[in-house]
């Protein structure tokens, strides 16, 4: 008998949502005045959506560089630096409306021992920030995008055998998505939500 593929994607958890901001919060403490909002990103940040069980922070940034406070920072708080600088790839045919054109980011694991997290510290008014604010308020505010695009990413359970395969054919479906998403954003004026979490004097 056959050994069924993986399932990348598994239905909704109601705990994500809860599981988002407490993690956010503990990402804006450690960073502190370093952080200008984080952000429980991902498709686990938007209910009702199928996802990888991991939940994704944005920590937005003054700057990247130099990187040794924000490693240094974070790290103290037990997260686990991902390599050096990484260079995210551009959407395929898709081209940004604004923003500052920089597609870098750092990454960091979770603390040893607790569920999986991922946090992309990226910088504050680069595209690659706004994206993944566009496209979770997109998702949030449009019922029936969310169920195609929840539909999309459980069928390919059924085809794919690792991540790599399924992040490739994901990624036009992704750019078709932020085509409309850029559209609605336009139409409805949309500035990003409130910040999931972010540093104060005396917090």
């Amino acid at each position: 008998m056959d050994t069924p593929p993986t399932p990348w994607v598994v239905p909704p958890q109601p705990q994500w949502g809860d599981e988002g901001a407490d993690w956010a919060a503990r990402v804006a403490e450690a960073l502190g005045e370093e952080a200008l909002r984080v952000d429980h990103i991902g498709s686990t940040a938007v209910p009702g959506l199928p996802a990888k069980d991991e939940i994704d922070i944005q920590a937005s940034v003054f700057r990247l560089r130099p990187s040794e406070p924000l490693v240094e920072r974070l790290t103290a708080a037990g997260f686990r630096q991902l390599g050096a600088m990484h260079d995210e790839d551009e959407v395929e045919d898709y081209t940004p409306i604004e923003e500052v054109p920089v597609w870098r980011k750092l990454l960091f694991h979770g603390p040893e021992g607790e569920r999986r997290v991922i946090v992309h510290l990226r910088r504050n008014g680069a595209v690659n920030t706004r994206l993944a604010l566009l496209l979770r308020d997109y998702l949030r505010a449009d019922e029936r995008v969310k169920a195609d695009f929840g539909r999309f990413k459980l069928a390919l359970n059924d085809i794919i055998e690792d991540e790599a395969e399924y992040l490739a054919l994901k990624e036009p479906f992704l750019a078709m998505t932020l085509r409309a998403a850029e559209g609605w954003a336009e139409l409805t004026r949309w500035v990003p939500s409130a910040p999931d979490a972010y540093w104060s004097v005396g917090q």
